[in-house]
């Protein structure tokens, strides 16, 4: 707000921001009433069934595909959202765990099915492995 603020100033009003921040969270927290955690546990669910088995394949096996990770993205996406609204027995399941699985599977067939040879792609695993074994 003030570009000729001291830092002494900004100091304070940045520990100031943080207090109010640390208030307002610890309020809503203690409402029982309040959906923040879940929708932060459905956040943290679409992240993980998306991204998770791509940088997991992505590290460990260089035969995944460009194709196979975007399927792969979009099915675990999908997968915690259709979920997410399914009730009862297996259904209850905390919705990362079948979007990982889902997404995982979708990876491993569209690569094995449409496979690719991206020889930079290989030349880095290489590289990486190479180093690895150096150690």
């Amino acid at each position: 707000m003030r570009p000729q603020a001291s830092e002494r100033e900004l100091l304070a009003v940045s520990r100031a921001a943080v207090i109010v921040i640390a208030i307002l969270a610890l309020i809503i927290a203690s409402d029982r009433q309040s959906r923040v955690l879940d929708l932060v546990s459905y956040a943290w669910a679409g992240f993980g069934a998306a991204f998770g088995p791509i940088i997991v394949f992505s590290l460990f096996w260089r035969a995944m595909t460009a194709r196979a990770a975007i399927a792969g993205m979009l099915t675990g996406a999908l997968t915690v959202v259709f979920w997410s609204n399914l009730q009862g027995g297996i259904f209850d399941l905390y919705e990362i765990v079948p979007g990982f699985v889902f997404a995982s599977l979708v990876i491993l067939g569209i690569s094995a099915l449409k496979p690719e040879q991206n020889e930079q792609v290989l030349a880095e695993f290489e590289a990486v492995e190479f180093l690895r074994q150096a150690d």
